[in-house]
């Protein structure tokens, strides 16, 4: 009897919908935590550093008059760059904020001992003693907070800045506060790394004069806004957003005014990414590029 043979199957064809209604997600997603007009991935190598030419210098010569910036995050400190020169490093300590799910409260922890926590086979703890579960303790991270330092060398740990913010529930950070020439209210913190909230660092009383860094943010605080201002670390994104702003009054002129780069390493958490282009979108920078730092 003569074997009979089965005719080949025809093949499936992969099912895409699942993957299409990701990224319907995912888009949408995108672009509603940061609006910009343009967005592209390049690679670039920083060049020596100097310091930025501003308007009072010698202007350069014509074929130099683009702004040409840049802000490159690392592991350790932000910095902006333009016509060649970079501005001084803002270094930072990294924190993250977890939302706990035993008790729904807020902790705050530095990156580096949560690190060394996992590694030693425990976790970090909620307010209320329970531990978070190793495995799965990022999850629960709300925020990363990048908590400005100032150094008096390279080879300086630092100390903590501390500034003074509105706050709208939890006692949480929300604006940074600012005097009439734009700086910030802000005192280095004291004990070991500046941890400790310096007592000579006042919060402005009712009827005080203050502003945001927004734009037209200037007033006289009611009684109810200036009872939620608290005493926090001074976020390196506000101190990044106030340079930008800077520039970006100073060069308004220039043709390449609204463009920036933003240049980070492929190990820098998407959150950061996203953090930097909110900061200059906010300050007029509303065309990105993200760039690879070269070797």
């Amino acid at each position: 009897m003569a074997k009979e043979f089965k005719k080949p199957g025809k093949p499936e064809e992969p099912d895409l919908l699942p993957a299409m209604g990701l990224f319907t997600i995912l888009i949408p997603m995108l672009l509603s935590m940061t609006s910009f007009q343009k967005l592209a991935v390049v690679e670039v190598n920083l060049p020596e550093r100097s310091m930025m030419q501003m308007d009072d210098q010698t202007p350069p010569p014509p074929d130099e008059q683009a702004l040409n910036l840049s802000l490159a995050i690392t592991n350790e400190y932000l910095v902006i760059g333009a016509r060649g020169g970079f501005q001084p490093n803002v270094y930072f300590k990294e924190f993250w904020v977890f939302r706990c799910k035993s008790d729904g409260q807020l902790v705050k922890y530095a990156a580096e001992d949560v690190k060394t926590l996992v590694n030693s086979g425990s976790a970090p703890k909620c307010k209320d003693g329970t531990e978070m579960d190793k495995e799965k303790y990022t999850y629960l991270i709300e925020r990363i907070e990048l908590d400005m330092i100032e150094k008096t060398s390279e080879e300086d740990a630092g100390r903590l800045m501390w500034g003074v913010y509105t706050s709208q529930e939890e006692a949480q950070p929300d604006s940074v506060l600012v005097d009439g020439n734009n700086n910030f209210l802000a005192i280095v913190g004291e004990g070991e790394g500046g941890l400790t909230p310096p007592p000579a660092l006042k919060k402005p009383g009712a009827g005080a004069g203050v502003a945001t860094l927004a734009q037209n943010s200037a007033r006289k605080l009611k009684p109810e806004d200036a009872a939620k201002l608290i005493i926090y670390p001074l976020s390196a994104y506000d101190e990044i957003a106030k340079q930008l702003i800077a520039i970006h009054t100073a060069f308004i002129d220039l043709e390449d005014v609204d463009n920036i780069i933003i240049v980070a390493n492929d190990d820098v958490q998407f959150d950061k990414i996203i953090a930097l282009m909110d900061r200059a979108k906010s300050a007029g920078f509303v065309k990105v590029n993200l760039a690879k730092l070269g070797g």
